[in-house]
């Protein structure tokens, strides 16, 4: 009996010993479980990204190098072979040029407007209706798909003078007494481009509003609202990031067009492109050239960037 205190001393002191040991084990536990999940999300990070390289590949090889060799050289002065800011300075003190490039935008923000005002009644429709989607979408994205020069030539089918569809059978009718020459201008030119941004603004507003739960708009109209009223005031404010990003899209496009002006283009140049392309291979004036190039992407990647700051700050609003 006598050493039993001390043999219940010694078992207290080994229990306390593992308790101890568990306790360290538990402490330690988190971090040792942190510490390869932070290793494995890094990893994990730097997997995906790799999958990006050819994606940058392909673009710093199609767009980042050759319009830094177009800012290169449009710098250069085509004859003496120095530095120079000349060619900026004639193309911005051009009348002739900065009328074609006010031209150009105003077809180009012309037919934005126009193309997202007739897209988004369609797009609405579509995204409300899965059979008539299912039916027309395919149907849109086929001419989404085609370049512009085959559109141009669509245009040429359809409204050329003398052997135009539309004319021959405006004139058949008795309609008209003799064709009309709206194909080789502004008004043929805005058609084509009016064309191809309809079909760009279905294609992106339709994904748009199918995101817009119409739950919401059904609530609008339990308070008392039209459906017209509510579909104006819930869903298109909604859809304002899809408007926007659909806008900008259009209008880079047809800032930077070329195939289009080039098929439809009149004895006055609308487009700047083409005076470009008449500076580049007509009047062998490839410095100017260049200078004006990089003018009109800045004007596109301005408009571009412009929209995406919007797009950022309203989706941080939200």
């Amino acid at each position: 009996m006598a050493d039993e205190p001390g043999k219940v001393e010694t078992v207290d002191g080994k229990a306390i010993a593992g308790y101890a040991r568990r306790f360290s084990m538990t402490a330690a536990s988190p971090e040792r479980l942190a510490q390869p999940s932070a290793d494995r999300g890094w990893r994990d990070r730097l997997f995906y990204r790799a999958f990006t390289f050819p994606a940058l590949l392909v673009v710093a090889g199609t767009a980042v190098l050759p319009l830094a060799l177009l800012l290169f050289w449009s710098l250069v002065d085509q004859r003496s072979g120095e530095a120079t800011l000349r060619y900026y300075a004639q193309s911005l003190a051009s009348p002739y040029f900065l009328r074609i490039l006010l031209t150009t935008i105003l077809m180009a923000a012309g037919v934005t407007v126009v193309s997202v005002m007739l897209a988004l009644p369609m797009a609405y429709v579509l995204a409300r209706h899965t059979l008539l989607r299912s039916i027309l979408v395919p149907m849109i994205s086929i001419p989404r798909m085609l370049p512009f020069v085959v559109v141009g030539y669509a245009m040429v089918l359809l409204l050329a003078p003398y052997t135009g569809v539309m004319n021959k059978a405006l004139i058949a009718a008795g309609i008209l007494s003799e064709p009309v020459f709206i194909l080789f201008g502004w008004p043929g030119q805005a058609i084509a481009f009016g064309y191809a941004g309809v079909v760009i603004a279905i294609a992106i507003l339709t994904g748009v509003f199918m995101t817009v739960d119409p739950q919401l708009e059904d609530a609008a109209v339990t308070l008392g609202a039209g459906r017209l009223e509510a579909a104006l005031t819930v869903s298109m404010p909604l859809a304002a990031p899809g408007i926007v990003a659909a806008a900008a899209l259009i209008f880079s496009t047809v800032v930077t067009s070329y195939a289009i002006p080039v098929m439809l283009n009149s004895r006055t140049p609308y487009m700047v492109s083409v005076l470009i392309y008449n500076n580049l291979y007509s009047l062998q004036e490839r410095h100017l050239a260049y200078a004006q190039a990089i003018i009109v992407t800045a004007l596109a990647i301005g408009v571009t960037t412009a929209a995406q700051i919007f797009l950022s700050r309203f989706g941080s609003r939200r």
